[in-house]
């Protein structure tokens, strides 16, 4: 016993039913006539895919046949379509038939993308920014009609205005009709005997446009803002969407953002730290903040100012601000302020060098 059906599917005897049915599906699709130009060989192979598949989607007939090797007959020795799921085959093949072609598909338009710069006080902040991005609209010229003038556009004479048309086909189960979009007129319902000179023909036009949008406040570089229906149109659906991509300068020097938090770093005087001090800081972007620093304090210390970091996008609060303290040491010093550090060093005890080749430090 060959057990064919199973060969005929490629599947294994152990197969379950969702492995039966995809295998079906694709075998089916494969050798459809209607995709082979009415091949003879293709329309028995698909008569044949059938058949196992009716037996081997059905529990009982399938034990059987595992049993014997051979299908099941009806009373006239053909083959036994009883109880067969005709609704796979359907699935299949005429999904998208009655009802779901021509206008009654919706079509949407392609989305489109464009990208703009903003720096980082404008992201922090909020902006307003003029883009240019190209889309496909319907012609201004013909209002999408195709035709240079109304009477350009004639009753399309093989649907004769219907925009669908019927297509017959063989199958096993005999002849079948299907409604599909006339491909004389494209599903207009009107043939163009002249072309629109801008669009020619085609209903669509791809324009360069311009518009001012809102750049929000806490926006983040890589972040995308969408425009609904500013994307491409079609003759028969949705526009699509515009997608703007967030591009975001350099943040000034010492200034880092976190998320919806800043974090600042304030180089300080080692006598500042070690003797503190009260004074006012000017923050890039964020502005004049108040520092108040105790006697002794160490570097890395942070200070935090709360609601003075970046708004966030999705909840109503604002992040923080956090100041973190560095020491920075100067460069050059004066012959005065050398004795002074020497003094501070003899009196703590600290060994330092000295002589000349400090001499290139001092002012």
């Amino acid at each position: 016993m060959s057990y064919e059906y199973y060969e005929i599917l490629e599947i294994d005897r152990g197969a379950d039913d969702a492995t039966i049915k995809r295998a079906y599906r694709k075998k089916a699709m494969e050798c459809h006539p209607d995709r082979h130009g009415g091949d003879k060989e293709k329309e028995a192979m698909f008569k044949r895919v059938n058949e196992a598949y009716a037996t081997l989607s059905d529990a009982d007939k399938r034990r059987k046949y595992d049993r014997t090797g051979t299908p099941q007959s009806d009373a006239s020795g053909g083959f036994d379509a009883s109880g067969f799921d005709f609704s796979d085959i359907f699935e299949s093949f005429f999904s998208g038939w009655f009802g779901n072609s021509g206008r009654s598909r919706r079509e949407r338009g392609s989305d489109r993308e464009t990208m703009v710069e903003v720096t980082f006080a404008e992201s922090i902040s909020g902006t307003k920014k003029t883009i240019t991005y190209g889309r496909t609209m319907r012609c201004q010229h013909c209002a999408g009609s195709g035709a240079e003038t109304p009477s350009d556009a004639v009753t399309c004479p093989d649907c004769h205005g219907r925009w669908r048309v019927k297509r017959r086909m063989q199958t096993i189960f005999g002849t079948m009709e299907q409604d599909t979009v006339c491909p004389t007129c494209e599903g207009r319902g009107k043939k163009i005997t002249k072309a629109c000179h801008v669009c020619r023909g085609r209903g669509l036009e791809d324009v360069k446009l311009e518009k001012t949008v809102d750049i929000p406040a806490g926006i983040d570089n890589g972040m995308s803002m969408k425009i609904a229906g500013e994307g491409d149109e079609t003759l028969s659906g949705s526009a699509g969407d515009l997608y703007i991509h967030i591009e975001v300068g350099a943040a000034p020097s010492g200034l880092e953002r976190e998320d919806v938090n800043l974090r600042y770093h304030l180089d300080c005087h080692p006598i500042e730290l070690t003797l503190g001090i009260r004074k006012t800081v000017k923050i890039p972007v964020v502005g004049e903040r108040e520092i108040d620093l105790a006697a002794g304090t160490q570097p890395g210390t942070i200070l935090r100012f709360t609601g003075d970091g970046v708004a966030s996008l999705s909840k109503s609060r604002r992040g923080d601000l956090f100041v973190e303290i560095a020491v920075r040491i100067p460069e050059k010093i004066s012959k005065k302020e050398r004795e002074l550090y020497e003094s501070l060093a003899a009196e703590a005890k600290i060994e330092h060098r000295s002589g000349s080749l400090f001499s290139k430090i001092f002012e």
